[in-house]
């Protein structure tokens, strides 16, 4: 593996080619949630930089949000896998959703400076384009997952095709749940974007207007 572990993480993380033992991916995932969550604590800064206050406690919320969204959704992750008798072990999962995380809070942090200029400098494009680099972090994300998941069984099989639709079927119920879980904790770490909050402060009642 490459010297350099971000260098290997973003490797990685794009499918790219690496010779790894079990242990050394295994650190490379517990790399990529770290690295994950604190480039999630960039972009909770800048979503709160309307207020001092709110930016410091964005520094801390938004990591635990994406922290505890994870580790909700990632047991009825695996419990599908088994169901499936996907060719995919959990460790293999795991590891893909770690990098996926990773890709998705680089996502955000690449964004956040987007997202802080146009706080102070536009009463009506802050809050959307802050909801707008959420979305389009989740669905980075959600493609980074799939397409890691898809060729580690092609690895596994040796067919494109075989297990394909186990594993997927995996990812579905995995980014379902984490989503799921991600509304309800924004909920409760509320607010996170701005002072005046959004629609999703108020988590799935808020959303459905009741």
């Amino acid at each position: 593996m490459e010297t350099n572990r971000l260098s290997a993480l973003m490797t990685f993380t794009c499918g790219g080619e690496l010779r790894m033992t079990r242990s050394q991916e295994t650190m490379l995932a517990i790399l990529a949630l770290g690295a994950g969550l604190v480039l999630a604590a960039f972009w909770g800064i800048a979503a709160g930089s309307s207020s001092a206050s709110l930016a410091a406690a964005n520094a801390l919320k938004v990591p635990m949000v994406v922290l505890l969204s994870a580790i909700t959704a990632l047991p009825a992750g695996l419990v599908a896998l088994r169901l499936t008798n996907a060719k995919l072990t959990g460790g293999e999962l795991a590891s893909a959703f770690a990098t996926s995380i990773f890709g998705g809070t680089l996502v955000l942090a690449t964004l956040a400076p987007l997202v802080a200029i146009y706080y102070h400098t536009s009463s009506k494009a802050g809050i959307p384009l802050a909801l707008g680099s959420v979305f389009v972090a989740l669905a980075t994300a959600t493609l980074l997952f799939g397409r890691a998941v898809a060729r580690r069984v092609m690895l596994n099989t040796g067919s494109e095709h075989k297990g394909r639709a186990a594993s997927l079927l995996a990812v579905v119920v995995l980014v379902s749940i984490f989503v799921a879980a991600l509304m309800q904790y924004v909920a409760v770490a509320a607010p996170i974007i701005g002072e005046v909050g959004t629609r999703f402060d108020g988590g799935f009642d808020g959303l459905m207007g009741r």
